[in-house]
Protein backbone atom coordinates (compact mmCIF):
# COMPACT_ATOMS: atom_id res chain seq x y z
CA UNK A 1 0.00 0.00 0.00
CA UNK A 2 1.09 3.40 -0.83
CA UNK A 3 1.69 6.24 1.49
CA UNK A 4 -0.82 8.23 -0.70
CA UNK A 5 -3.18 5.41 -0.55
CA UNK A 6 -2.64 5.60 3.32
CA UNK A 7 -3.24 8.88 3.58
CA UNK A 8 -6.48 8.73 1.59
CA UNK A 9 -7.88 6.03 3.85
CA UNK A 10 -7.03 8.30 7.13
CA UNK A 11 -8.39 11.28 5.35
CA UNK A 12 -11.92 9.31 5.03
CA UNK A 13 -11.76 7.41 8.11
CA UNK A 14 -11.61 10.74 9.64
CA UNK A 15 -14.58 12.32 8.65
CA UNK A 16 -16.65 9.38 8.76
CA UNK A 17 -15.69 9.17 12.55
CA UNK A 18 -16.07 12.73 13.39
CA UNK A 19 -19.51 12.59 11.69
CA UNK A 20 -20.48 9.12 13.47
CA UNK A 21 -19.20 10.84 16.56
CA UNK A 22 -21.66 13.74 16.32
CA UNK A 23 -24.46 11.43 15.85
CA UNK A 24 -23.47 9.56 18.76
CA UNK A 25 -23.45 12.60 20.86
CA UNK A 26 -26.57 14.17 19.79
CA UNK A 27 -28.18 11.23 20.75
CA UNK A 28 -26.30 10.78 24.12
CA UNK A 29 -27.43 14.81 24.66
CA UNK A 30 -31.24 13.82 23.91
CA UNK A 31 -31.10 10.08 26.16
CA UNK A 32 -29.52 12.20 29.19
CA UNK A 33 -32.52 15.04 29.02
CA UNK A 34 -34.94 11.69 28.55
CA UNK A 35 -33.50 10.16 31.92
CA UNK A 36 -33.39 13.56 33.71
CA UNK A 37 -37.19 14.04 33.68
CA UNK A 38 -37.48 10.33 34.45
CA UNK A 39 -38.48 9.04 31.37
CA UNK A 40 -40.42 5.79 30.83
CA UNK A 41 -43.21 3.93 29.24
CA UNK A 42 -44.46 0.02 29.98
CA UNK A 43 -42.28 -1.45 27.22
CA UNK A 44 -39.58 0.78 27.95
CA UNK A 45 -39.33 1.16 31.35
CA UNK A 46 -37.14 4.17 32.72
CA UNK A 47 -33.79 1.75 33.37
CA UNK A 48 -34.03 0.92 29.35
CA UNK A 49 -33.57 4.60 28.91
CA UNK A 50 -30.88 5.01 31.37
CA UNK A 51 -28.50 1.81 30.07
CA UNK A 52 -29.47 3.27 26.13
CA UNK A 53 -27.33 6.42 27.48
CA UNK A 54 -24.93 4.85 29.01
CA UNK A 55 -23.76 2.58 25.99
CA UNK A 56 -24.19 5.41 23.65
CA UNK A 57 -21.93 7.72 25.52
CA UNK A 58 -19.61 4.94 25.68
CA UNK A 59 -19.81 4.46 21.95
CA UNK A 60 -19.32 7.95 20.93
CA UNK A 61 -16.57 8.11 23.22
CA UNK A 62 -14.83 5.08 20.88
CA UNK A 63 -16.19 6.85 17.67
CA UNK A 64 -14.11 10.47 19.56
CA UNK A 65 -10.94 8.27 19.81
CA UNK A 66 -11.23 7.08 16.26
CA UNK A 67 -11.57 10.06 15.32
CA UNK A 68 -8.62 11.93 16.89
CA UNK A 69 -5.90 8.77 16.08
CA UNK A 70 -6.70 8.96 12.47
CA UNK A 71 -6.82 12.94 12.87
CA UNK A 72 -3.63 12.73 13.78
CA UNK A 73 -1.96 9.67 11.93
CA UNK A 74 -2.79 11.30 9.02
CA UNK A 75 0.33 13.80 8.28
CA UNK A 76 -1.74 16.22 5.70
CA UNK A 77 -2.59 18.65 8.59
CA UNK A 78 -0.03 19.80 11.69
CA UNK A 79 -2.02 18.27 13.69
CA UNK A 80 -0.08 16.45 17.00
CA UNK A 81 -0.91 14.79 20.23
CA UNK A 82 -0.47 17.97 22.44
CA UNK A 83 -2.67 19.65 20.16
CA UNK A 84 -5.20 16.62 21.05
CA UNK A 85 -5.38 17.63 24.75
CA UNK A 86 -4.02 21.23 24.89
CA UNK A 87 -6.35 23.80 23.35
CA UNK A 88 -6.01 26.40 20.85
CA UNK A 89 -2.03 25.00 20.08
CA UNK A 90 -2.42 23.70 16.68
CA UNK A 91 -1.35 25.71 13.50
CA UNK A 92 -3.99 24.23 11.62
CA UNK A 93 -7.38 26.35 12.06
CA UNK A 94 -6.01 26.97 15.61
CA UNK A 95 -9.49 28.24 17.04
CA UNK A 96 -11.95 25.66 15.61
CA UNK A 97 -9.46 22.84 16.11
CA UNK A 98 -9.39 24.22 19.52
CA UNK A 99 -12.84 23.92 20.44
CA UNK A 100 -12.70 20.32 19.31
CA UNK A 101 -9.75 19.96 21.73
CA UNK A 102 -12.10 21.25 24.80
CA UNK A 103 -14.76 18.75 23.64
CA UNK A 104 -12.47 15.88 23.69
CA UNK A 105 -10.94 17.48 27.12
CA UNK A 106 -14.41 17.71 28.48
CA UNK A 107 -15.22 13.62 27.59
CA UNK A 108 -12.09 12.57 29.15
CA UNK A 109 -13.09 14.33 32.07
CA UNK A 110 -17.09 12.60 32.03
CA UNK A 111 -14.90 9.25 31.51
CA UNK A 112 -12.81 9.83 34.25
CA UNK A 113 -15.00 10.57 36.76
CA UNK A 114 -17.47 7.73 35.58
CA UNK A 115 -14.61 4.85 36.20
CA UNK A 116 -14.08 6.44 39.52
CA UNK A 117 -17.29 7.11 40.76
CA UNK A 118 -17.03 5.08 43.77
CA UNK A 119 -14.50 7.19 45.10
CA UNK A 120 -16.19 10.46 44.37
CA UNK A 121 -18.98 11.95 45.65
CA UNK A 122 -22.66 12.16 44.64
CA UNK A 123 -22.38 15.58 43.60
CA UNK A 124 -19.15 16.46 42.04
CA UNK A 125 -19.85 13.10 39.43
CA UNK A 126 -23.02 15.07 38.82
CA UNK A 127 -21.47 17.99 38.07
CA UNK A 128 -18.42 16.30 35.99
CA UNK A 129 -21.14 14.30 34.21
CA UNK A 130 -22.77 17.82 33.05
CA UNK A 131 -19.63 18.41 30.82
CA UNK A 132 -20.80 15.87 28.60
CA UNK A 133 -23.62 18.44 27.51
CA UNK A 134 -21.14 21.11 27.02
CA UNK A 135 -19.33 18.94 24.82
CA UNK A 136 -22.05 18.82 22.43
CA UNK A 137 -22.63 22.61 20.59
CA UNK A 138 -18.17 22.42 20.99
CA UNK A 139 -17.99 19.36 18.69
CA UNK A 140 -20.50 20.57 16.71
CA UNK A 141 -18.97 23.79 15.43
CA UNK A 142 -15.60 22.24 15.90
CA UNK A 143 -16.85 19.95 13.06
CA UNK A 144 -18.41 22.99 11.21
CA UNK A 145 -15.18 24.86 11.30
CA UNK A 146 -12.75 22.36 10.88
CA UNK A 147 -14.36 20.16 8.35
CA UNK A 148 -13.93 19.73 4.64
CA UNK A 149 -17.61 18.52 4.62
CA UNK A 150 -20.35 21.38 5.95
CA UNK A 151 -21.41 23.18 2.60
CA UNK A 152 -22.72 19.45 0.75
CA UNK A 153 -26.01 19.07 1.48
CA UNK A 154 -26.33 15.23 3.08
CA UNK A 155 -23.94 17.12 5.91
CA UNK A 156 -26.60 19.99 5.97
CA UNK A 157 -29.32 17.86 6.42
CA UNK A 158 -27.27 15.97 9.37
CA UNK A 159 -26.84 18.88 11.09
CA UNK A 160 -29.87 20.66 11.11
CA UNK A 161 -31.14 17.19 12.57
CA UNK A 162 -29.16 17.05 15.09
CA UNK A 163 -29.87 20.28 16.16
CA UNK A 164 -33.60 20.66 15.53
CA UNK A 165 -33.76 17.00 17.93
CA UNK A 166 -31.58 18.21 20.76
CA UNK A 167 -33.78 21.81 20.77
CA UNK A 168 -36.69 19.62 20.80
CA UNK A 169 -35.31 17.83 23.63
CA UNK A 170 -33.90 21.03 25.55
CA UNK A 171 -37.43 22.51 25.15
CA UNK A 172 -38.95 19.52 26.30
CA UNK A 173 -37.01 19.16 29.34
CA UNK A 174 -37.59 23.24 30.34
CA UNK A 175 -41.74 22.46 29.87
CA UNK A 176 -41.59 19.66 31.81
CA UNK A 177 -42.95 20.75 35.53
CA UNK A 178 -43.86 24.26 34.52
CA UNK A 179 -44.56 26.86 35.71
CA UNK A 180 -42.27 26.14 38.27
CA UNK A 181 -39.40 28.38 38.24
CA UNK A 182 -40.56 30.13 35.27
CA UNK A 183 -38.15 33.03 35.35
CA UNK A 184 -35.33 30.59 34.70
CA UNK A 185 -36.95 27.91 32.11
CA UNK A 186 -37.91 31.23 30.37
CA UNK A 187 -34.14 32.64 30.10
CA UNK A 188 -32.74 29.39 29.14
CA UNK A 189 -34.88 28.92 26.36
CA UNK A 190 -34.51 32.61 25.19
CA UNK A 191 -30.89 31.41 25.16
CA UNK A 192 -31.34 28.54 23.39
CA UNK A 193 -33.35 30.22 20.73
CA UNK A 194 -30.48 33.26 20.10
CA UNK A 195 -28.18 30.28 20.20
CA UNK A 196 -29.21 28.66 17.61
CA UNK A 197 -30.12 31.67 15.44
CA UNK A 198 -26.34 32.82 16.24
CA UNK A 199 -25.17 29.19 15.18
CA UNK A 200 -27.31 29.48 11.05
CA UNK A 201 -25.81 33.07 11.00
CA UNK A 202 -22.03 31.97 11.34
CA UNK A 203 -22.49 28.97 9.73
CA UNK A 204 -23.57 30.30 6.50
CA UNK A 205 -21.37 33.80 6.79
CA UNK A 206 -18.31 31.58 7.37
CA UNK A 207 -18.26 27.19 6.61
CA UNK A 208 -20.63 27.76 3.82
CA UNK A 209 -19.32 31.04 2.09
CA UNK A 210 -16.07 30.33 -0.50
CA UNK A 211 -12.79 31.12 0.66
CA UNK A 212 -13.54 29.25 4.35
CA UNK A 213 -10.00 27.35 4.62
CA UNK A 214 -8.27 30.93 4.32
CA UNK A 215 -10.43 32.54 6.51
CA UNK A 216 -10.65 29.34 9.45
CA UNK A 217 -6.50 29.81 9.41
CA UNK A 218 -5.20 27.33 6.97
CA UNK A 219 -1.51 27.60 6.89
CA UNK A 220 -0.64 29.12 3.38
CA UNK A 221 1.95 26.28 2.67
CA UNK A 222 -1.18 23.74 2.29
CA UNK A 223 -3.07 25.82 0.43
CA UNK A 224 -0.89 26.48 -2.17
CA UNK A 225 0.17 22.76 -2.16
CA UNK A 226 -2.33 19.79 -3.38
CA UNK A 227 -2.66 16.52 -2.08
CA UNK A 228 -1.91 14.12 -4.87
CA UNK A 229 -2.57 10.60 -5.32
CA UNK A 230 1.00 9.75 -6.32
CA UNK A 231 3.53 12.30 -4.34
CA UNK A 232 6.14 9.99 -5.94
CA UNK A 233 5.86 11.58 -9.40
CA UNK A 234 5.09 14.86 -8.85
CA UNK A 235 4.20 16.99 -12.81
CA UNK A 236 6.85 18.16 -14.93
CA UNK A 237 9.01 21.55 -14.06
CA UNK A 238 6.94 21.01 -10.70
CA UNK A 239 8.24 21.04 -6.52
CA UNK A 240 6.88 17.70 -5.05
CA UNK A 241 3.40 18.07 -3.83
CA UNK A 242 2.61 16.95 -0.30
CA UNK A 243 1.32 14.00 0.32
CA UNK A 244 -2.47 12.98 1.03
CA UNK A 245 -5.74 14.25 -1.07
CA UNK A 246 -6.04 17.64 -2.89
CA UNK A 247 -8.73 19.57 -0.99
CA UNK A 248 -9.02 22.10 -3.79
CA UNK A 249 -8.71 22.70 -6.96
CA UNK A 250 -6.50 24.71 -9.12
CA UNK A 251 -8.26 27.40 -11.35
CA UNK A 252 -8.49 26.86 -15.21
CA UNK A 253 -7.86 25.94 -17.37
CA UNK A 254 -7.79 22.12 -17.44
CA UNK A 255 -6.28 19.92 -19.75
CA UNK A 256 -5.67 16.43 -18.35
CA UNK A 257 -5.77 12.60 -19.20
CA UNK A 258 -9.00 10.65 -18.05
CA UNK A 259 -8.36 7.29 -16.86
CA UNK A 260 -11.14 5.18 -14.65
CA UNK A 261 -14.10 2.48 -15.46
CA UNK A 262 -17.60 1.91 -16.54
CA UNK A 263 -20.38 0.47 -15.72
CA UNK A 264 -23.82 -0.46 -17.51
CA UNK A 265 -26.78 -1.35 -16.03
CA UNK A 266 -30.13 -2.16 -17.69
CA UNK A 267 -33.23 -0.83 -17.11
CA UNK A 268 -37.30 -0.99 -17.91
CA UNK A 269 -38.52 -0.16 -21.43
CA UNK A 270 -34.89 -1.18 -22.59
CA UNK A 271 -32.97 1.49 -21.72
CA UNK A 272 -29.51 1.84 -20.08
CA UNK A 273 -27.26 3.95 -17.52
CA UNK A 274 -23.95 3.80 -18.06
CA UNK A 275 -21.62 5.37 -15.08
CA UNK A 276 -18.12 6.33 -15.91
CA UNK A 277 -16.31 6.77 -13.50
CA UNK A 278 -12.22 8.42 -13.97
CA UNK A 279 -9.69 10.34 -12.43
CA UNK A 280 -7.22 12.65 -13.82
CA UNK A 281 -3.32 12.36 -14.40
CA UNK A 282 -0.71 14.73 -13.87
CA UNK A 283 -0.59 18.67 -12.19
CA UNK A 284 -4.84 18.16 -12.11
CA UNK A 285 -5.79 16.16 -9.40
CA UNK A 286 -9.50 15.60 -9.61
CA UNK A 287 -12.44 13.18 -10.07
CA UNK A 288 -14.59 13.29 -12.67
CA UNK A 289 -18.61 11.01 -12.39
CA UNK A 290 -20.35 10.94 -15.43
CA UNK A 291 -24.20 9.07 -15.60
CA UNK A 292 -25.74 8.74 -18.88
CA UNK A 293 -29.60 7.56 -19.01
CA UNK A 294 -31.12 6.72 -22.53
CA UNK A 295 -31.87 3.76 -25.01
CA UNK A 296 -29.58 1.62 -27.64
CA UNK A 297 -28.16 3.19 -30.43
CA UNK A 298 -27.64 -0.38 -32.24
CA UNK A 299 -24.13 0.80 -33.35
CA UNK A 300 -22.73 0.57 -29.37
CA UNK A 301 -23.63 4.06 -28.42
CA UNK A 302 -26.23 5.37 -26.02
CA UNK A 303 -29.01 8.18 -27.19
CA UNK A 304 -28.59 9.72 -24.07
CA UNK A 305 -32.32 11.15 -22.32
CA UNK A 306 -31.38 12.10 -19.02
CA UNK A 307 -27.07 12.61 -17.49
CA UNK A 308 -25.65 13.85 -14.28
CA UNK A 309 -22.07 14.58 -14.04
CA UNK A 310 -20.09 15.76 -10.73
CA UNK A 311 -16.34 17.54 -11.21
CA UNK A 312 -13.77 18.09 -7.69
CA UNK A 313 -10.86 17.45 -5.47
CA UNK A 314 -10.58 13.67 -4.53
CA UNK A 315 -11.56 15.09 -1.09
CA UNK A 316 -15.02 16.86 -2.10
CA UNK A 317 -15.34 14.83 -5.41
CA UNK A 318 -19.20 16.09 -5.78
CA UNK A 319 -17.82 19.81 -5.72
CA UNK A 320 -19.26 20.72 -8.97
CA UNK A 321 -22.53 19.56 -9.75
CA UNK A 322 -24.77 19.45 -13.57
CA UNK A 323 -25.33 17.82 -16.87
CA UNK A 324 -23.99 16.89 -19.72
CA UNK A 325 -24.90 19.32 -22.31
CA UNK A 326 -23.72 18.20 -25.65
CA UNK A 327 -22.92 14.55 -26.77
CA UNK A 328 -21.43 13.96 -29.86
CA UNK A 329 -20.03 10.22 -30.47
CA UNK A 330 -17.20 10.13 -27.97
CA UNK A 331 -17.63 13.41 -27.05
CA UNK A 332 -18.94 14.86 -23.87
CA UNK A 333 -19.79 18.49 -22.96
CA UNK A 334 -20.80 19.47 -19.82
CA UNK A 335 -22.26 22.56 -17.68
CA UNK A 336 -21.02 22.11 -13.90
CA UNK A 337 -21.52 24.48 -10.68
CA UNK A 338 -20.67 24.66 -7.20
CA UNK A 339 -23.24 25.59 -4.23
CA UNK A 340 -21.65 29.62 -3.96
CA UNK A 341 -22.73 29.88 -8.32
CA UNK A 342 -19.30 29.12 -9.71
CA UNK A 343 -19.54 27.38 -13.03
CA UNK A 344 -17.18 25.42 -14.62
CA UNK A 345 -17.71 23.86 -18.13
CA UNK A 346 -15.80 20.89 -19.04
CA UNK A 347 -14.99 18.88 -22.45
CA UNK A 348 -14.12 15.33 -22.02
CA UNK A 349 -13.55 13.25 -24.78
CA UNK A 350 -13.46 9.63 -24.10
CA UNK A 351 -13.00 5.98 -25.39
CA UNK A 352 -13.96 2.99 -23.89
CA UNK A 353 -12.43 -0.33 -24.50
CA UNK A 354 -14.13 -3.47 -22.00
CA UNK A 355 -15.08 -2.06 -19.12
CA UNK A 356 -12.08 0.56 -19.16
CA UNK A 357 -12.45 4.07 -19.68
CA UNK A 358 -9.33 6.26 -21.23
CA UNK A 359 -9.58 9.94 -22.83
CA UNK A 360 -8.97 13.58 -22.36
CA UNK A 361 -10.76 16.60 -19.89
CA UNK A 362 -10.23 20.04 -21.02
CA UNK A 363 -12.27 23.17 -19.87
CA UNK A 364 -14.15 25.35 -22.21
CA UNK A 365 -12.03 28.62 -23.05
CA UNK A 366 -14.35 31.69 -21.68
CA UNK A 367 -16.88 29.12 -19.80
CA UNK A 368 -15.69 28.79 -15.87
CA UNK A 369 -16.12 31.58 -13.41
CA UNK A 370 -14.33 29.33 -11.12
CA UNK A 371 -12.35 30.78 -7.71
CA UNK A 372 -9.07 31.90 -6.93
CA UNK A 373 -5.95 29.14 -5.91
CA UNK A 374 -6.82 27.52 -2.68
CA UNK A 375 -10.40 29.26 -2.28
CA UNK A 376 -12.69 25.94 -1.25
CA UNK A 377 -16.07 25.77 1.16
Amino acid sequence: MTAATTSQMLWFTTRATGVVALVLLTGTVILGVLTSVRMGTRNWPRFTFQDLHRRVSLLAVVFVALHVVTTVSDTFAPIGWVSVFVPFTSPYRRLWLGLGTVAVDLLLAVTVSSLLRQKISPRTWRALHWLAYASWPLALVHGLGTGTDPHLGWMIVLVVSCVAAVFIAVGWRLAEGWPARAGGRMAAGVACIVAVIALAAWTAAGPLRPGWARRAGTPPSLLAGSRTTDPGRPAAGSSPPATGIPVALPPPPYHASLTGTVTQEAQSGGSVRLDIRTQTAGALVAVLDVIISGTPDGSGGVIMNQSQASFGPPATPTEFRGQITGLDGSQMTMALADSAGARIDLQADVAITGNQVTGELVSVAGASDHGAVGDDH
